[in-house]
């Protein structure tokens, strides 16, 4: 007998005793479902949770399966803390010190080289270009540490740190050279770890800085370790260290057909076909991906978002607006998917203001401002080191503070690039999703070299894209044709986290339609002096920003590079570069970016000493 169930309309007494907001702000005293002595927080909650006895038992089952088969450790390279780093996690988890591959420079330093080799460490050079002996040796002993050494072998796919603090293209290689034994059959499995070190503050931030505007970086030495040493006394804050998905070389090839004429050689003669060439490739490109997924959002990421934001509105904001803009900067990167890491915002904020004491300060208002230092003098000496265009004193003052703020803006860009391009398309005019996706797709690919992705996954990350923006209220869709929505802050954070990237690359092509065909190293020291002289965002002055933003024209047909043996020639391809210089003003953001004296968000103190 089936029973009568009764229906009630629990919003009718909303509708016709009070309103919405009376009852939402009610005095609520809740029946709780199970009653204990002390309710746990949610903290509490996540404490338990990790130091429960299946949790330990779980993390002491993942090191009883190692042993099974080589592992390789693969973390991002932003900074020479993370050799030690990494060591220091693997002590701390009684897990064999790996071996690392460490550059050349390290060798030569007294006392230093000879303990690293003796904590495993190996060293290579930077480039084995015209030495084909030691090409050998190098593949030959790679491949005999993988197949024969104890220890899980570290190295860094993407070859060099990244000053720009971003997910740069992998390297071949090293990865090439640790894959062999398994196309070869002398191991079952290799096992692959990314892993993401995510900084609040970067021991080289400064120098990185000054990279980018053309200055070398200074050699590595035991004397300038002992002298950086001191630094360290220095507040630097925390290190996230997060381990993406293991990948089984096995089971990542399973259906692949690894049967090739190379098995029939001695094991020690076999080398990669083209075809197991293009896996390591493939392997790689989701190695960094899986890096940059892994990115832990910080406090730092937070307030350098909205201290740009802050000079980019030439508006210095109070230490109450700042914990409010923090605390909305972390809802919107929680909407595009980030993995955010702060719990007490004022107290993150205040402890990150220590962190940074030389970078950004609180006036005697309160108020959030840039530290820069007085004009220096460009010594003779400075200007034969630069490899760039000679900067005038107060560009390298303001360049250098923007430059830093933007290294812990960048590690977060890659959630906002998608859907600000889609915007930045839509806001030239109405347009239908067919055309938006296009022009999404060529911009996407043009940035590629300074916004890395891989391709595989681009359809599914303009969708999501797309859907964030409609959400969001960034566009609107009107019957099938899509529009600017009026989410007017957001729309100004979206104007300006590319535009770096793309006043560089219109600089790029201005440049090389006057010129038809220059060489690299001119190139990048003729666009590096435009944006001087036209006051672009201080970042467009990096002569690493302006390399990507050329490779990007490469890989769009709009130049054809040529190798010399000293340098590189880039020829022009008008219609090409036409047709792309034209998609780039179209969507390029009008702001004026004032970063000089006038801009209220900066102050300078003390002059800055130069160590050039």
């Amino acid at each position: 007998m089936n029973e009568i169930v009764q229906f009630f309309n629990i919003l009718e007494p909303r509708n016709t005793q009070f309103g919405i907001f009376k009852f939402m702000t009610r005095l609520w005293t809740p029946k709780q479902t199970f009653i204990l002595d002390r309710p746990c927080t949610s903290n509490e909650l996540k404490e338990i949770v990790a130091n429960s006895a299946y949790i330990t038992s779980f993390i002491e089952a993942m090191k009883e399966d190692m042993g099974k088969n080589p592992i390789l450790f693969l973390p991002t390279h932003r900074s020479y803390a993370d050799f030690c780093v990494l060591t220091y996690l693997c002590y701390h988890y009684d897990i064999e010190l790996p071996a690392v591959a460490a550059g050349m420079d390290f060798y030569s330093m007294a006392v230093v080289g000879q303990r690293m080799r003796e904590t495993g460490a190996f060293y290579i050079r930077r480039t084995i270009a015209g030495a084909p002996l030691y090409a050998a040796t190098l593949t030959q002993y790679v491949r005999t540490l993988v197949a024969k050494h104890h220890a899980p072998i570290e190295f860094f796919i993407e070859g060099t740190r990244s000053r720009s603090n971003k997910s740069l293209l992998p390297k071949y290689g090293m990865l090439s050279m640790s894959l062999v034994p398994f196309f070869a059959g002398e191991v079952s499995d290799i096992t692959i770890v990314p892993v993401n070190f995510s900084y609040e503050r970067i021991m080289e931030q400064t120098l990185f800085a000054y990279e980018h505007i053309g200055v070398p970086k200074p050699k590595e030495s035991t004397g300038g370790l002992l002298k950086a040493l001191r630094s360290l006394n220095d507040h630097f804050g925390n290190i996230y260290i997060n381990f993406a998905t293991p990948i089984s070389l096995k089971e990542t090839l399973r259906n692949e057909n690894l049967v090739t004429s190379e098995l029939l050689k001695p094991v020690s003669l076999q080398q990669l076909t083209l075809k197991q060439l293009a896996h390591t490739q493939h392997i790689a490109h989701e190695v960094v991906a899986l890096q940059q997924y892994n990115t832990v959002t910080t406090i730092t990421n937070l307030l350098s978002l909205v201290l740009m934001n802050s000079i980019m509105k030439n508006e210095p904001l109070y230490y109450e607006e700042i914990l409010r803009e923090v605390e909305w900067m972390i809802q919107v990167l929680k909407d595009l998917g980030a993995s955010v890491h702060v719990k007490d915002v004022k107290n993150n904020v205040d402890r990150i203001l220590t962190v940074h004491h030389k970078l950004v300060t609180l006036d005697r208002e309160r108020r959030l401002r840039l530290i820069t230092g007085d004009p220096m003098e460009v010594t003779s000496d400075v200007k034969r080191k630069m490899k760039g265009h000679v900067l005038k004193a107060d560009t390298m003052i303001g360049a250098v503070a923007v430059i830093q703020v933007q290294i812990y803006v960048n590690p977060v860009l890659h959630h906002f690039v998608p859907p600000a391009l889609a915007y930045l398309i839509v806001k030239r005019g109405p347009t239908d999703i067919d055309k938006l996706a296009s022009d999404y797709h060529q911009l996407r690919k043009l940035l590629k070299r300074e916004f890395y992705h891989i391709d595989r996954t681009e359809k599914d990350t303009f969708n999501k894209a797309l859907e964030y923006c409609l959400r969001c209220n960034v566009l609107v869709n009107n019957g099938g044709m899509i529009t600017v929505g009026d989410a007017k802050k957001l729309h100004f954070v979206l104007d300006w986290v590319t535009l770096p990237a793309l006043t560089t690359t219109l600089l790029c092509q201005e440049v090389m339609i006057e010129k038809k065909r220059c060489k690299n190293k001119e190139l990048l020291k003729l666009v590096q002096k435009r944006a001087e002289e036209r006051a672009r965002h201080p970042y467009c002055l990096s002569l690493e920003a302006t390399a990507n933003c050329l490779q990007g024209l490469v890989l769009v047909g709009a130049l054809l590079c040529h190798k010399t043996d000293k340098d590189v020639l880039y020829e022009l391809v008008p219609e090409v570069m036409e047709k792309c210089r034209r998609l780039v003003s179209s969507v390029l953001p009008v702001m004026q970016v004032c970063c000089g004296s006038d801009n209220l968000v900066f102050i300078r103190h003390a002059p800055v000493a130069c160590r050039l």
